[in-house]
Parts: structure tokens; C-alpha cells; sequence
């Protein structure tokens, strides 16, 4: 190769660089100091929290305060006004210094809540055909057609502000949608293929953030489930929301999924619902000894509890 033919390659090389760090908007993507390691520092936490509402006048003070590696919060405070990435910044750092913890904002991709900015108020009276019933047990939250592009347009857009609060990725919820749309035959392929379509939309624009579902744990058992996501959050492996323990056989099927999970290298983050002792340090027992990452609180998640 001449002089010449390698000064062209390698600026091609570099332009193809800089067009794969471009946001969707055309804005550049900006690594900090630790992008391209938050995968590994997922794989070495040991600790994380959950909290989504509850924040009030604190917002995100009992976060920084807190000893979490990783913290799921959602996506805006009690208002539903975003977080700003100086918020997060400062909720990220520990007060004790280190490696900053990693943030991640909460989605639900497979239910639409009429508490959320995207809500439209004709929807109540004309609601989209994408938008379905009601959930008797969380008032306020609708199952919906997530295969609908109209409502995956949205969930796009929410998705793009995480990212522009300056999130480590996205937790998603309601992931497990497809086990309550027997209408669809292909539901469970849909939201694969839904999960992988918002995996691709985000890493675009940053390619070190993380995907990290809620429940389905089955599903990493299906084709080109595993590529699209980095870990896994499960509710309810020991114990019922709240106080109840679970069954022997619900343990045995969600540790084996866990168990292809984890050979693949991707960690799985326990939340059970419990408030009681000797319970609650049973339950932080046990899935250490199954090599989970716990967490134990409140259903409503609108506190932030110590961690063990």
C-alpha cells in the first residue's frame, strides 16, 4: 500500500469512528471519563437499589448518600420532569469517593400510564387503537399493543430522553407483556424483537449503554434475545409482594433461567418485597448463595432502603 492509499484509510477509517459516535439527532456522542467499562462495572456490582417515585423535595439526595453500585430510578422526578445530567451526575457520585455508581432510568415499554408526560388527555375519550385495557391492579396503567409503530414511536422518544439525562441505560418493564396478549400469536417474538429495536435505537447513539430488562426471564432462551441485553432484573424470586414466600418449583425455573444468564455473562438482579425479619435476611442470604445481585423492599418502591 502507498503513502497515499494509507493517509486516505486511515481518514476513512476515523470518519467511520465519528459517524458510529453520532447521536440519532446528529448530535456527537460524548464518552465520560469511564464509558466502555459500565458493562464491567455491572458484571463486579454487588449491591443495587430501586426506587420510582417518592423523591420529593430530596429528589436524589438519599441516592448520592446511599452505598448502591448500581441504582434504578425512574426516568423523571415526582413531577415527571426529567432529571438533568448534573442531578444525576452528583447522584452518581459516593460520598465516600471511588468509581462512580452506574445509573439507570426506568421505562415501561409494555403498558402506557396515564401519569406519564406522554399521556394525551383525548386519549380517556378516544383512546388510539394501540391502547387496550386497563389493569385492575395498577390503576392508571393500560396494556397496549407494543408491536403498534405508533406506540413504539413513543417509547422511542422516551427512550431518547433518558439518554439525553445522561442515564447508563434503561431499565425496562413490562417486558413480560406478551404472556397477557393471547390475541397476538407472535407476542412473544414482538417484544424480542421490541427489546432488540430499542437496544439498537439506544446504542446508536451511545454504544456503551446498557439494556437491562425486567422479568421474561425465558426469554433469553430465545434467538438473538441475549445480544440485545446486558443483565437482567427479576421480581419475586423468594418472596411475594409482600411477606409471602414463593414456591419451591418458582424458584427451581427462574434459577435455571438465571443460570443461562449468567453463563453468558450477564448478571441477574433480584428484587423480592419483604419488610420483615427474619425474612428479609434470609432472603439477602439466599440469592448471595446463588449468585444473585439482591435487593429487598417495599411493593410501592417509593422508598429508598438500605441494602445489604
Amino acid at each position: 500500500m502507498n503513502t497515499v492509499r494509507f493517509i486516505r484509510t486511515a481518514l476513512l477509517a476515523l470518519l467511520l469512528v465519528a459517524c458510529a459516535s453520532t447521536g440519532s439527532a446528529g448530535t456527537p456522542f460524548t464518552p465520560g471519563a469511564e464509558a466502555g467499562t459500565r458493562s464491567e462495572r455491572l458484571a463486579q456490582a454487588r449491591t443495587w437499589g430501586y426506587q420510582l417515585t417518592g423523591y420529593a423535595s430530596d429528589g436524589l439526595d438519599a441516592v448520592h448518600q446511599s452505598g448502591f453500585d448500581v441504582m434504578v430510578i425512574d426516568a423523571g422526578d415526582d413531577d415527571g420532569i426529567p432529571w438533568t445530567p448534573e442531578a444525576l451526575h452528583v447522584a452518581a457520585t459516593r460520598p465516600s469517593g471511588g468509581t462512580a455508581r452506574l445509573m439507570i432510568g426506568y421505562l415501561s415499554i409494555g403498558a402506557a400510564e396515564n401519569y406519564r408526560p406522554y399521556w394525551q388527555s383525548g386519549w380517556n375519550a378516544r383512546p388510539p387503537a394501540w391502547l387496550l385495557r386497563e389493569d385492575p391492579a395498577w390503576p392508571g396503567s393500560f396494556n397496549v399493543s407494543y408491536w403498534n409503530a405508533e406506540w413504539q414511536a413513543i417509547m422511542l422518544a422516551q427512550l431518547d430522553h433518558v439518554i439525553d439525562s445522561g442515564f447508563d441505560g434503561v431499565y425496562l418493564d413490562l417486558v413480560d407483556a406478551y404472556e397477557i396478549n393471547p390475541q397476538q400469536p407472535t407476542a412473544r417474538a414482538d417484544m424480542v424483537q421490541w427489546v432488540c429495536t430499542l437496544a439498537a435505537h439506544a446504542r446508536a447513539r451511545d454504544p456503551h449503554f446498557l439494556i437491562i430488562p425486567q422479568n421474561a426471564s425465558a426469554l433469553i432462551r430465545d434467538p438473538g434475545y441475549a445480544p440485545c441485553v446486558d443483565a437482567l432484573g427479576n421480581e419475586e424470586t423468594y418472596v411475594y409482594a409482600m411477606n409471602t414466600p414463593t414456591e419451591a418449583a418458582r424458584q427451581r425455573t427462574l434459577l435455571s433461567d438465571y443460570a443461562v444468564w449468567k453463563a453468558q455473562g450477564k448478571p441477574v438482579f433480584a428484587i423480592d418485597y419483604a419488610d420483615t425479619e427474619p425474612l428479609v435476611s434470609q432472603t439477602y442470604a439466599r440469592a448471595r448463595a446463588d449468585g444473585l445481585v439482591p435487593y429487598v423492599t417495599l411493593r410501592d418502591v417509593d422508598v429508598l432502603t438500605p441494602g445489604r
